[in-house]
């Protein structure tokens, strides 16, 4: 991995950083070709018919457990939670491959999973025991084109968006894309996705021009805002539903070099961070109102030590050499070490969160929103303060509360570009996105952790009602299991909509029944 200051920061929190995924085509080549000096059949039976009959049709694609490739796909999981036990595991390299996999997994009423980068840490999103994994690694297409007179960037679910965006910034582009380098493609667009150009553009997926999906009878759509209107508005946000993208056609803009970087503060000095965090947010003065500015900002809880500790990216896009004034009160704050912010590439400004590919831990998140206001900034920490001080000391526990910004701005765009099944209303904005990430070593302590933390959270909202703070949103790409994520868009409109969508494309509803997956329109 590259050393960062930002790996500084995580080392203070506590973070044991792992060697980066090893992401390149050679990498993938080299998986398969290994694949092909052995299966895995050897030490372990053919347990699904499904698995059987794939293997007879695409025999250097699927593999058993003990395999090469079996290995690979395993591995790719940023939570230890995830790593479950398919029956065997299938990487297709197009959406043809996709669809004759569909029709042996449906005809044999298989349970599957589909996992893109693995990030996501739900037990069951992108994983299976006793089934079929698909692993989209082999759909890795980038391939600049046009679309509608509009240039766009063919991207595979297979890629994470640190490999696109090297791709694609030396061309002098870029598209609306994840903020953390290592995070796949798929998931993060069929959440939504927020990106560092969201207050230009909207969340990531509004900038989707087309959608290669394979739906559950095996055909292969290509889905715009033309050709199937119903589709493409469920697509953006709706999860996995609907099909399996298995490519996307993003818009591109000019790629311009930004002035961004990290500030890492210690336990002192986080008042002074939700100072500037309070100013940034203000609905009618705040620096959220340039729309080229955009915050993270994540303050660290070591159960161990019982220390406190911040770290808070800071972006402009904008090729300036200081601080502009949206951001320059984080540069006041005394940091644990030199603030990277400054005018780079964007591509290394990315590369500095290689630090989120870690995959040595136990993961899991948990979302909710607050209106976004000076005030309720302190009130999220000052509950996060208060409920650490009773946690246990697990072994390895690090809590992480982030504050992630929706602005005006980003509610406007997303409208302006298509709409989505999200569907938040500018005029209730300024939104203040709120996670907890928990990092853990050991399953005994699954069960401990994810109440404490949905205690936390129902602490802040059940507070944040009677204070005034409440928004009833929850972010899908940083949701948990069980939580009702779909009802909540376009303040309940969106999922009946979204129901019939998918009655009308998927009848035998496959994609509730058989595939895994987190936010089921049957569930919410």
């Amino acid at each position: 991995m590259k050393t960062t200051l930002f790996t500084t920061v995580a080392a203070f929190a506590g973070l044991v950083l792992a060697n980066p995924i090893a992401y390149t085509g050679e990498a993938l080549r080299s998986s398969i070709i290994e694949e092909r000096q052995g299966d895995g059949t050897q030490n372990y039976g053919q347990k699904v018919g499904a698995c059987q009959q794939l293997k007879r049709q695409f025999p250097k694609l699927v593999a058993y457990p003990n395999a090469p490739l079996y290995r690979f796909e395993q591995d790719q999981f940023w939570s230890q939670t995830c790593r479950l036990e398919p029956s065997c595991v299938f990487q297709p390299r197009s959406a043809q491959h996709v669809a004759e996999a569909l029709k042996i997994i449906v005809a044999t009423n298989t349970q599957f999973a589909v996992r893109s980068g693995g990030h996501m840490p739900n037990p069951g999103a992108n994983n299976v025991n006793n089934g079929v994994l698909i692993g989209m690694d082999g759909l890795n297409i980038t391939k600049l084109s046009t679309f509608g007179g509009v240039e766009v960037a063919q991207v595979g679910p297979g890629l994470r968006w640190t490999q696109v965006y090297d791709w694609i910034a030396p061309q002098g582009k870029i598209v609306n894309g994840g903020r953390y380098s290592p995070v796949g493609v798929g998931g993060l667009l069929l959440g939504g996705g927020l990106s560092y150009f969201g207050s230009e553009n909207g969340w990531a997926s509004n900038l989707v021009q087309q959608y290669e999906l394979v739906t559950a009878n095996s055909s292969i759509l290509y889905v715009t805002k033309e050709s199937y209107p119903d589709l493409f508005w469920a697509l953006r946000g709706g999860s996995t539903n609907f099909g399996i993208v298995t490519r996307f056609d993003l818009k591109t803009f000019p790629l311009v070099d930004v002035w961004a970087g990290f500030v890492n503060t210690d336990a002192a000095n986080i008042p002074k961070l939700l100072d500037a965090t309070a100013q940034f947010v203000a609905p009618k003065t705040g620096g959220s109102l340039d729309p080229k500015a955009a915050i993270d900002v994540t303050v660290f809880f070591n159960a161990t030590s019982r220390l406190f500790s911040s770290t808070t990216s800071i972006f402009y896009n904008a090729s300036v050499s200081t601080a502009p004034p949206a951001l320059v009160n984080f540069t006041k704050i005394p940091t644990t070490s030199l603030i990277t912010a400054r005018k780079r590439t964007y591509v290394d400004f990315v590369t500095e969160t290689e630090y989120s590919g870690n995959r040595n831990f136990r993961q899991l998140f948990r979302a909710a929103s607050q209106k976004s206001t000076p005030a309720a900034v302190k009130f999220g920490y000052d509950i996060f303060k208060s409920k650490t001080q009773t946690l246990r000391p697990i072994p390895g526990l690090i809590l992480s509360f982030v504050y992630q910004p929706l602005t005006v701005d980003l509610l406007r765009q997303s409208r302006r570009n298509g709409g989505d099944a999200i569907d938040l209303d500018p005029a209730d904005g300024p939104i203040l996105g709120l996670i907890i990430n928990a990092a853990w070593n050991n399953a005994a302590d699954d069960a401990y952790v994810n109440a404490w933390c949905k205690d936390f959270l129902d602490t802040v909202d059940a507070r944040g009602r009677t204070a005034g703070y409440y928004y009833d949103f929850i972010f899908l790409n940083d949701a948990a299991n069980g939580q009702k994520v779909l009802s909540k868009y376009g303040k309940g409109a969106s999922l009946p909509r979204l129901r019939r969508i998918a009655q009308r494309y998927d009848p035998q509803t496959v994609f509730q029944r058989l595939d895994g997956g987190s936010f089921k329109v049957s569930t919410q």
